[in-house]
C-alpha cells in the first residue's frame, strides 16, 4: 500500500494545507469490465492571481482488488497550469500545460481549449499534444500523441448531463494495442457522465466510458485487441 498512499495522499495533503485557495477536491474510483481492474484518483484545483488555476492529481491503477497494490500497472502524479481568458460573456479560451510523471516515463502536455456556455447549455473543444520521454521499462515503447476532445453538456433541474468524445492519434500506436507489428495508431474514447448538483458543497457523479482499442489479451494463441468499458464513480467537493 506504500506506493498507493504516497501517490494519492500528496494531492489531499496539498488541498488540506491550502483551504483558503482550494476551489475543489475530486475523489474518484474506476473499474474496467474487460481487464477487471480498479483505479483510484484524487484531484484538487486552486485559484491564484487573476484567472489562473493550478490542478494537482494523483492516480493509482490496481489489480483485481480495490485499494491494493496487487497487480498495479500505473502510479502517476500530474500538475496542470491554465489561464482562463473570458473573451465575452459566453466564450472562454483556456491555454494550459500538464506535466505528467508516471512509473516509467514522463509526458509534457500543452493544450488549448475553447468553451461556449449559454443558459443551461455548454460545449467545448480542446486540442492537446503529448510529448513522451523514453520508457525505462525494457521492451516498452512510448510515442508522442495528438488528442482532440469535445464536450457537450446540459443542466436540467439538479442534474448535469455531459458527453465527451475524444479522438487520439499516436505515432506508431504501440502503447494502445501491443499487437506485434500490426499496430493501429488511432482510437476513440467516449465518456457519458451524470452528475447530481442539488447539494450545496458537493456533487456525486457516475461515468460510463467506451475505450476503443485498449484491452489486449491472448485468444487461442492469437493476440486480440478489444474495446474496454470503464465505470467510474466519484464526488466533487466545492469550496
Amino acid at each position: 500500500m506504500k506506493t498507493l498512499k504516497l501517490t494519492l495522499a500528496a494531492t489531499l495533503i496539498t488541498a488540506v494545507a491550502l483551504p483558503a485557495s482550494a476551489t475543489y477536491v475530486d475523489v474518484r474510483g474506476a473499474y474496467k469490465t474487460e481487464a477487471k481492474t480498479y483505479e483510484t484518483r484524487v484531484r484538487a484545483g486552486f485559484d491564484f492571481a487573476e484567472d489562473w488555476q493550478i490542478h494537482l492529481e494523483g492516480t493509482q491503477a490496481q489489480g483485481d482488488k480495490l485499494l491494493s497494490n496487487s497487480g498495479k500497472s500505473v502510479a502517476a502524479f500530474e500538475t496542470e497550469l491554465n489561464y482562463n481568458w473570458a473573451i465575452n460573456d459566453n466564450v472562454t479560451l483556456t491555454p494550459g500545460f500538464v506535466y505528467w510523471n508516471g512509473s516509467d516515463h514522463t509526458e509534457y502536455r500543452p493544450y488549448l481549449k475553447a468553451t461556449y456556455a449559454t443558459g443551461n447549455f455548454y460545449t467545448a473543444a480542446r486540442y492537446r499534444y503529448q510529448a513522451a520521454t523514453s520508457s525505462t521499462t525494457p521492451g516498452v515503447t512510448t510515442n508522442d500523441t495528438n488528442q482532440v476532445d469535445a464536450w457537450i453538456g446540459y443542466n436540467v433541474s439538479d442534474f448535469n448531463l455531459e458527453y465527451n468524445p475524444a479522438y487520439i492519434n499516436q505515432k506508431d500506436g504501440g502503447a494502445y494495442t501491443g499487437n506485434g507489428t500490426d499496430k493501429a495508431d488511432t482510437k476513440w474514447e467516449h465518456t457519458f457522465q451524470v452528475k447530481y448538483t442539488g447539494f450545496e458543497s458537493w456533487a456525486p457523479y457516475i461515468d460510463y466510458q467506451i475505450l476503443d482499442k485498449t484491452y489486449g489479451a491472448q485468444n487461442n494463441g492469437v493476440f486480440e485487441t478489444k474495446t474496454e468499458n470503464r465505470i467510474r464513480a466519484g464526488v466533487t467537493f466545492n469550496f
